[in-house]
């Protein structure tokens, strides 16, 4: 394979970037973010932020290329509530792990751009992605629990879990239109539309809410359950 002199450079150029970030990362005590975690935990932050961290809502900050501890910092103080105060970050925040939170800081920091177009994001994601893949177990839930149902024999978290996880960030605020949690009047409209419609947006997304409402891990069931859910609150 050849290179010209100036390709050669950009290659130099993107590397040196990545493992002076890494390097960086690791002398600072920081754990190191799983940039593809981050970029399907940040799903729900693309209808304002912008899926590269670009806003097209005015007022709204762009993220790429920001520093990351700030970031992570900004993300944990909006899911405590008293240090940031702003009910639709703090809704987006609440369910957020502090893994999810490191994550979803490195995808956006790592969105800055090299010359050829390309984030540091797409580099370190590509590599993410010929890692060796390690062994899922799936616990069961104890017998007689209420927090889980099951399907076909996989256990699947309650309708209350999934809401909290994939929707209360917009349907708890009415963040990007979203109708509320219990709110007829919102809901009227799209009650109208009928239910497998509302659950074909659901798991294929709709204008600015994403497939699964963001939820990589939600099963197709487990949205089926949160959506019923939604529809009962509605009644």
């Amino acid at each position: 394979m050849k290179y010209s002199k100036h390709g050669i450079l950009v290659v130099i150029a993107v590397f040196t970037t990545l493992f002076g970030s890494i390097a960086s990362a690791q002398q600072s005590g920081l754990v190191s973010p799983n940039i593809g975690a981050g970029k399907k935990r940040a799903a729900v932050c693309f209808a304002c932020h912008g899926n590269d961290g670009i806003s097209k809502v005015p007022g709204t900050p762009h993220l790429a290329g920001q520093d990351r501890v700030y970031l992570e910092k900004a993300l944990h103080a909006y899911r405590a509530g008293h240090l940031r105060q702003d009910p639709t970050m703090t809704a987006m925040a609440k369910p957020l792990s502090d893994a999810d939170i490191v994550n979803i800081a490195g995808y956006f920091s790592y969105q800055a751009k090299f010359a050829d177009g390309k984030s540091l994001a797409q580099l370190v994601e590509a590599n993410e992605r010929i890692k060796p893949v390690g062994i899922a177990y799936m616990e069961a839930a104890p017998q007689g629990s209420s927090n889980a149902e099951t399907s076909k024999g996989v256990v699947l978290r309650n309708a209350d879990a999934v809401y909290k996880e994939a929707c209360i960030a917009c349907h708890g605020s009415g963040a990007a239109g979203a109708p509320k949690l219990g709110d007829k009047v919102d809901w009227a409209k799209r009650l109208s539309q009928g239910k497998p419609t509302l659950l074909e947006h659901a798991l294929q997304g709709y204008k600015g809410m994403p497939a699964k409402g963001g939820c990589s891990n939600c099963s197709n069931e487990e949205i089926k359950l949160a959506v019923d859910y939604l529809l009962e609150k509605a009644k």
